[in-house]
């Protein structure tokens, strides 16, 4: 029986002497959305400490929307796609490790982070009105 393992590096054999029947670049496109995730997740925790400008903030708030968008994405194409192409040829179900579920982790969290920022730049207007 072979098992195969799927990553954001490809789909790899568990067993000794297996192969597998995918390409390396089978799972490039997950690999594109994991760096543009973490990179746009990074930037956003790195630009939130300098913003004080209520353009900062409108910025942030837009990057955090488009990372929203991207983690979306990147759930749709795993789970909806790879999911059903790696086990259709080998008639194999699923089955999920913790690792899973922390792209929801993440998409909850940039969710929190976007609402957080929405406040904030309600806030930076109202002080701007009062001046």
């Amino acid at each position: 029986m072979n098992i195969l393992r799927f990553n954001v590096y490809g789909v790899e054999s568990t067993m000794p002497d297996g192969v597998s029947p995918f390409k390396t670049a089978f799972s490039l496109p997950v690999l594109i959305l994991t760096v543009t995730a973490m990179l746009l997740s990074g930037y956003l925790a790195m630009s939130l400490f300098r913003a004080v400008k209520l353009a900062q903030f409108v910025k942030l708030h837009k990057i955090a929307r488009i990372n929203i968008v991207v983690i979306v994405a990147w759930i749709a194409v795993v789970f909806a796609y790879y999911i059903r192409v790696i086990g259709h040829p080998i008639g194999a179900e699923p089955t999920y490790k913790v690792g899973a579920f922390l792209p929801l982790a993440a998409l909850l969290l940039s969710v929190a982070a976007a609402s957080g920022l929405r406040r904030d730049i309600k806030k930076v207007r109202a002080t701007d009105r009062i001046r």
